[in-house]
């Protein structure tokens, strides 16, 4: 028989979790709110923390809201619909600060936060569900897994995903019935450009001409494009069969009134207002002057560096042969005049490797973007170019603050804010913007440290004196 327990949450954890403590031990409950009283029956035990499932709430928080989707519940794409959504933006922040708070990262003022306050919902451009097919019950299942789970849980629609008739999940069910192929689908991916949704579907095995053409009849009807993934490691295919850059329709997204050029592979954010308002305070925050040279890291395929290139030298570094070429493509539109703007050079180099920047030129900028694991390998570098201004764009709040703990001697957070791309999740973007310490605040520090420590060895000096004289 399972044991149960009433505990009084008092704290979010960094996934949404509510935080309980009895004793010496520590209770994770998924959908508990802080300040609630709540039944929890205990399922797993590591070390001394007890993972929880959440059975009754005896006392419900003022900040508890009823989710805006009814798979919620099962449904593990979402954490936070259950908190309202100003407080899930203070739990954001929050998090933030403590990350700071133990790195000893000093932050003196936050910006407001960076929020899409009119597009809570259907804000999602880009995702992957899963699929499986179960023969006995002659069912498609298709969603997201369930929280800490690798079952699938079925879903009819999504209300953070863009709207779209493509995106009618129990209508696609049916469809998938109809193909003698079924069984091989494992993963549908998400895409909504500027012109077009695209659906790419993962298959096990080639598809039947027959299947195809079901497809691509379904593709016609609701004005999509729909793509074949044979492999992980091979190019998407149209459904068609026909296989090369002519037969792949172009889609781009707008970023500050420039279309780039986007392909189902690429990496995008997947808040397109979001993105909007971040790549713009990026700029703000930056106030590049005309002709001098930026550095953006980890740049992707330009969603930073061809709006930063509108009056500068862009040095764009990425490390991926796709995103490389997807730069020189923007670079030749800018070289052309179909797109306004400066210079932009790309440049591909593993950031990973702390040599992989000394070749480059000196930047007056830097802008960067990594991924969770953070850019430690840069910081050494970017100490020793030590340019006007950084601004470092981060998706995990601990690298974020491990990094610029490691700056912290040569650069000041001047700005700080975070930015919700991804509500009613645990997710966060937090942008700092550093400048560098003047060489007058750092030798007074000194001196101050200096001071303090002749000061504490005087007084260590006069307590031994009066030990000896006891």
């Amino acid at each position: 028989m399972k044991k149960t327990l009433t505990l009084t949450v008092h704290d979010l954890a960094s996934d949404g979790h509510g935080i309980a403590r009895l004793g010496r031990d520590v209770y994770f409950i998924a959908g508990a709110l802080p300040g609630e009283v709540v039944v929890a029956e205990m399922l797993e035990r590591k070390r001394k923390i007890w993972f929880c499932r959440l059975l009754s709430i005896e006392s419900a928080s003022e900040h508890r809201v009823e989710p805006g989707c009814r798979h919620y519940k099962r449904c593990g794409g979402c954490d936070l619909q259950h908190l309202s959504y100003p407080q899930q933006v203070e739990h954001k922040q929050q998090r933030v600060a403590r990350e700071m708070s133990r790195q000893g990262v000093e932050i003196n003022h936050w910006d407001a936060p960076l929020i899409a306050s009119d597009q809570q919902w259907h804000y999602r451009r880009r995702a992957r569900l899963g699929i499986r097919y179960h023969k006995a019950a002659a069912d498609v299942v298709i969603g997201f897994r369930e929280n800490n789970s690798k079952h699938l849980v079925s879903i009819d629609t999504c209300p953070v995903l863009v709207e779209h008739p493509g995106l009618d999940w129990q209508a696609w069910r049916k469809r998938l019935l109809q193909l003698e192929g079924v069984a091989r689908f494992t993963h549908i991916e998400v895409l909504q450009a500027s012109e077009r949704l695209v659906l790419v579907f993962r298959v096990l095995k080639q598809l039947a001409a027959a299947d195809r053409q079901l497809l691509q009849l379904w593709a016609d009807e609701l004005a999509i494009d729909i793509y074949i993934r044979p492999d992980d490691e091979q190019p998407i295919e149209p459904v068609s069969g026909v296989s090369s850059s002519s037969s792949m329709s172009p889609l781009t997204h707008q970023v500050l009134g420039h279309n780039l050029t986007i392909h189902p592979d690429y990496f995008v954010q997947v808040n397109a207002k979001v993105n909007q308002l971040m790549v713009a305070e990026a700029k703000q925050w930056l106030a590049v002057e005309k002709g001098t040279r930026v550095w953006d890291l980890f740049a992707g395929h330009g969603n930073f560096s061809v709006p930063l290139a509108d009056n500068a030298i862009v040095d764009a570094v990425e490390v991926s042969d796709e995103m490389v070429a997807a730069i020189e493509g923007h670079s030749a539109q800018l070289a052309s005049g179909q797109l306004a703007g400066g210079q932009l050079v790309a440049h591909k180099a593993d950031l990973s490797d702390s040599r992989s920047l000394t070749a480059l030129p000196d930047p007056d900028y830097v802008l960067l973007d990594p991924p969770r694991a953070g850019a430690s390998a840069c910081m050494a570098e970017l100490i020793k170019r030590k340019p006007k201004k950084i601004v470092y764009v981060s998706c995990d709040p601990s690298t974020l603050a491990r990094d610029l703990n490691t700056l912290s001697d040569h650069f000041s957070v001047e700005r700080i804010a975070i930015l919700d791309m991804f509500p009613h999740t645990h997710h966060i973007e937090t942008m700092v913007l550093l400048v560098p310490k003047s060489t007058v605040s750092q030798g007074r520090k000194k001196m101050m440290n200096e001071r303090l420590n002749t000061q504490f060895k005087s007084k260590e000096k006069g307590a031994s004196r009066g030990k000896s004289k006891r």
